[in-house]
């Protein structure tokens, strides 16, 4: 039988030689420092096995993909019974009166913590969040958000949650500013006009989780009440990003065995 003759073809060569340039780049511009002392080059020119370069380069795009946002979003709307979450914020614990106060939630009992820039005097019952002259009018930072009148979060700091719901009564206000943060940072904010009954919600798409949310408005606020709080788990990081980080773990760990298979040759 006879064997066909291979020849290299000079197109593929000539590309061959573009990728491994390509490879070169992408190396040289985004490995981190600690990389570069595994891998044994300097802050020169590149100077690794092909294969392994490749590996290395392959990495170096997976961390660049890591810091990409997964693809979700928390939608801030108006409205009641739009989401109905399934549980309610109680006082029913008696926290004393301050600038922070922890109710908790009627099912799991997940305590919550509200902070205020002004005494905060909770009611028991179905949670109605006052302040203790009577009006919401104190702003002040809230978790790096500045002129807030009051925040909201999970005490326990490895809980977070998917879906809430709250009426503003009463006070001046006649516009609102909800702030909300998930579970990798992301900040979602929306301004509304305050509607007749009050009554706002926010849920996530994705599989994404809130951390934490406040509130700030163009005036003073009579109260929040009907405080509704759903979804309540741990806060895992979201499918994309375990994706990106599994990814991650493998090429890592075929950059170092091919690292030692070229120490041992």
């Amino acid at each position: 039988m006879r064997r066909r003759a291979r020849f290299a073809c000079p197109r593929r060569a000539a590309h061959d030689i573009e990728s491994s340039r390509l490879l070169d780049s992408i190396w040289n511009k985004t490995r981190p420092p600690s990389v570069a002392a595994v891998a044994g080059d300097g802050p020169g020119e590149f100077s690794m096995n092909p294969r392994l370069r490749s590996v290395a380069a392959i990495t170096a795009f997976l961390s660049l993909a890591g810091a990409w946002p997964a693809a979700a979003s928390i939608v801030i709307n108006v409205g009641a019974g739009v989401l109905q979450p399934d549980e309610n914020l109680l006082f029913n614990n008696n926290p004393p009166a301050g600038l922070a106060i922890e109710g908790q939630t009627n099912q799991t009992s997940t305590l919550v913590t509200i902070e205020g820039g002004e005494t905060l005097a909770p009611s028991g019952g179905q949670a109605r969040l006052d302040a203790a002259d009577g009006f919401l009018s104190s702003t002040f930072t809230f978790r790096g958000f500045a002129g807030q009148l009051a925040g909201f979060d999970l005490s326990d700091p490895a809980l977070a949650f998917n879906e809430t719901e709250f009426r503003l009564f009463g006070g001046t206000a006649t516009e609102v500013t909800l702030t909300f943060v998930d579970t990798q940072g992301e900040v979602f904010q929306e301004t509304f006009g305050i509607p007749a009954n009050g009554f706002f919600n926010a849920g996530t798409l994705d599989g994404q989780l809130i951390n934490f949310f406040s509130i700030a408005a163009n005036g003073t606020i009579g109260d929040i009440r009907q405080i509704r709080i759903g979804g309540i788990q741990a806060a895992v990081p979201e499918p994309a990003t375990w994706t990106m980080m599994i990814l991650g773990f493998g090429a890592a760990g075929a950059m170092l065995r091919a690292r030692r298979r070229l120490a041992y040759a």
